[in-house]
């Protein structure tokens, strides 16, 4: 996952002509592949694609959203009431409209009373 939550999609570096890379879909896989799909054929092409500068790997990360997400993962941490994904120990949030743990790290859910919903983690959360 990337710091900024957009995935990274475009030319490696500045120096590695015709080298591309496509990372940091997080959840969203599915749709961000087509968005990679379309940005690389654009790319290898030598067209424009006005999206480019969003996903580009060289993009400044440098945002408002970053300070936040900075500020929530001190919080998280010195939390010690946090309840805890096994899978890296980040912190997970209540998710009220499903009813479960959500962790923002990696994607894994837990039902209200710590049974494991979804991947990656591979195991209930501890009592």
């Amino acid at each position: 996952m990337t710091l900024d939550g957009i995935a990274y999609i475009g030319p490696y570096s500045a120096s590695t002509r015709h080298l591309y890379v496509a990372t940091g879909f997080g959840k969203w896989g599915m749709t961000s592949s087509m968005v990679a799909a379309k940005l690389l054929c654009d790319l290898v092409q030598e067209k424009t694609n006005p999206y480019a500068p969003v996903f580009s790997p060289s993009r400044s990360i440098l945002r408002p959203q970053l300070a936040v997400n900075a500020a929530q993962a001190v919080i998280s941490l010195v939390t010690p009431s946090a309840k805890r994904c096994p899978h890296m120990g980040c912190a997970l949030k209540w998710n009220p409209h499903e009813h479960t743990w959500d962790c923002p790290c990696h994607g894994s859910r837990f039902a209200q009373d710590g049974t494991l919903l979804e991947n990656p983690a591979t195991g209930n959360l501890k009592r």
